[in-house]
């Protein structure tokens, strides 16, 4: 029997082209740029701009320009190589080799980098979604008269431009007021995911990073919108706070650390608490950093439960040479696998002169919330509300007033014929707000389950302003006087904030066209 089989030939077999439908498919259009910024930062960019192309009003492709090292033809093969890893330094951000192929043909079509290196030819390449391992080699003047035309705040000496053709994921309505209300959601997104994930980078000001939209037909560049780093541990601590605190974790292979951070609730309304203008408790959790680069922005990997009461908990953590050996990053790099050892470290860590244990800090996390949200009773009276509001709502309420005895009063959404934007229903002790107003004052915000306990704000100034109305059983001419009166500049306020809205977009169309 042959225990083995002599090796005759051995031959490099290209990946398949289906390869593009297996890797990516959890990118977002944000982590996605992401993703190429990291290549412009191993490429020791100074400055990077994500530039939106725009060609009669109409968004049609996108670039990410640096002013790195450049690459030359040779360069350019291995870059559009799908697994080619290249030899990366400790301090790369770049992991596995698919990086720039996967982002981009995750968000568009066609694929097409234009590069220059010092002392080599500009050089270009491009490949396709439908045939991935097909590299077109693209024309050296043509590259080169590209690269001399992009109009940068920044000497382009050398560098590199990334290009999607043919999006994907970019809006198609031909509205060119939809497509400005779009692009500047885009670009705030854009903005502010960068910021997060880069904030160490930003604020060391080790790298620039800016957006514009360039028009295509007239070769002209709006003014750059430049990010600014957004630092989820961006709070101020005073004297007496107990955190932040050095997380000591004990796993085999050697100790690493972590940082404990409870976030002061008086400045909840930071933008490194609600990242990106979402609830500060959607974030709590592990925030895993590589090279100076946000890896993982919160969530607790199965340690524990999310929960409301653990809001303010947060936990930076560096992946150094030990860790790196228990955690496995997904090619998106926008999430983190932790193994056995690592979680049950995490567990088992410790703090502060004591040795105080990780539950502990969850208590005092928990206790931070209970402790900022004490309510005082004040001797105001008012009815019960009911549907419109989450419990937590609720249970303000209750210990804020005294509520009458009696039938609650709810604050509700309904289709409405008129423009009021809200009507009084005695009859069913209800509020009702106008829904064709709805995006106007939620946005876009609340959605799914979320929606029947959305506007909890502007649902408790009309329970202040109204509830006196459901005190009796009819309403008298006074209280219909003053509601009719409410009625009129409600209406006129919501008619001049959609007015506002229309003409800021109005005026951006123009603006760049």
């Amino acid at each position: 029997m042959v225990e083995s089989a002599r090796v005759v030939k051995v031959r490099t077999i290209a990946p398949d082209p289906a390869i593009v439908r297996a890797v990516g498919r959890h990118h977002s259009f944000d982590t996605a740029l992401a993703d190429l910024i990291d290549n412009c930062i191993d490429a020791e960019a100074g400055n990077v701009l994500v530039r939106f192309l725009q060609r009669d009003g109409l968004i049609v492709g996108l670039q990410v320009i640096d002013d790195g090292n450049g690459m030359d033809a040779n360069g350019l093969d291995q870059a559009m190589t799908f697994a080619k890893r290249r030899d990366y330094h400790e301090d790369d951000l770049g992991h596995f080799g698919i990086g720039l192929k996967a982002a981009s043909l995750s968000q568009a079509d066609r694929l097409s980098v234009y590069s220059r290196r010092s002392g080599a030819v500009p050089a270009g390449r491009s490949i396709r979604a439908a045939d991935p391992t097909a590299v077109a080699d693209l024309d050296g003047d043509d590259v080169a008269g590209i690269l001399g035309d992009l109009r940068v705040d920044f000497t382009m000496d050398q560098g590199t431009v990334i290009e999607w053709g043919e999006p994907r994921t970019f809006i198609s309505s031909p509205d060119l007021v939809e497509q400005t209300q779009w692009l500047d959601a885009r670009i705030e997104a854009v903005r502010a995911h960068l910021g997060i994930v880069f904030h160490r980078r930003l604020a060391s000001n080790s790298v620039s990073i800016a957006v514009d939209v360039f028009d295509v037909s007239f070769a002209e560049a709006s003014v750059p919108r430049v990010i600014a780093p957004i630092d989820p541990f961006g709070y101020t601590a005073l004297p007496n706070d107990v955190f932040p605190q050095t997380l000591r974790i004990g796993i085999a292979g050697g100790d690493s650390t972590g940082t404990l951070h409870v976030w002061p609730a008086v400045q909840s309304g930071k933008p490194g608490f609600r990242l990106g203008g979402k609830p500060g408790a959607l974030f709590q959790g592990l925030y895993f950093y590589r090279n100076d680069r946000l890896l993982q922005i919160g969530g607790w990997n199965t340690l524990i439960n999310a929960r409301p009461e653990l809001e303010y908990a947060r936990i930076a953590i560096d992946i150094d040479e030990t860790l790196a050996a228990h955690i496995s990053i997904n090619p998106e790099k926008a999430g983190l696998e932790l193994d056995s050892d690592l979680k049950q470290a995490l567990r088992d860590a410790v703090y502060g002169p004591r040795s105080s244990s990780f539950k502990e800090f969850l208590d005092a996390a928990e206790g931070a919330r209970r402790e900022a949200r004490r309510y005082t009773k004040r001797p105001v009276r008012m009815p019960r509300p009911d549907r419109g509001f989450d419990g937590e709502m609720l249970e303000a309420f209750e210990a804020s007033v005294e509520l009458v005895p009696g039938a609650p009063v709810h604050v509700r959404w309904q289709v409405m014929t008129t423009e009021a934007p809200f009507a009084i229903d005695l009859d069913r002790r209800t509020i009702w707000l106008n829904e064709q107003y709805r995006s106007v004052i939620v946005g876009t915000g609340a959605t799914g389950a979320n929606q029947a306990h959305d506007a909890p704000l502007v649902k408790t100034l009309l329970m202040i302003a109204f509830s006196t109305y459901f005190r009796g059983e009819y309403l008298g001419s006074k209280e219909k006087t003053e509601i009719a009166a409410w009625e009129q500049l409600l209406t006129a306020a919501l008619r001049d904030e959609i007015s506002q809205q229309t003409t800021s977009a109005r005026a951006t169309v123009r603006r760049e066209n």
